[in-house]
């Protein structure tokens, strides 16, 4: 499976602390290997799960031969961030 980073992803992505940043790609990573590690579906938005990396979310949907990852955030900003987007 492949994995996929929208434009906006890669910025935050760079925007955060390099510790965190180590954390969160690794994790994006292991995605497709062990999908049931922590991964929950997003109420309201069909095929949305997200992930949690200490204090920050991967929000993705699942495609039939990809993960595209829409947002990573802190989770106080992100289900604001993913209502705007997705709803």
């Amino acid at each position: 499976m492949k994995i996929v980073l929208s434009p906006r992803t890669e910025k935050q992505l760079r925007n955060l602390p390099k510790f965190d940043q180590i954390a969160i790609a690794e994790k994006i990573r292991n995605l497709p290997q062990s999908q049931q590690s922590g991964e929950e579906k997003l109420s309201g938005f069909p095929g949305i799960y997200r992930v949690r990396v200490g204090n920050y979310r991967i929000v993705y949907k699942k495609l039939a031969d990809s993960f595209y990852i829409v947002i990573i955030r802190h989770r106080r900003d992100v289900y604001r961030l993913v209502k705007d987007l997705l709803g």
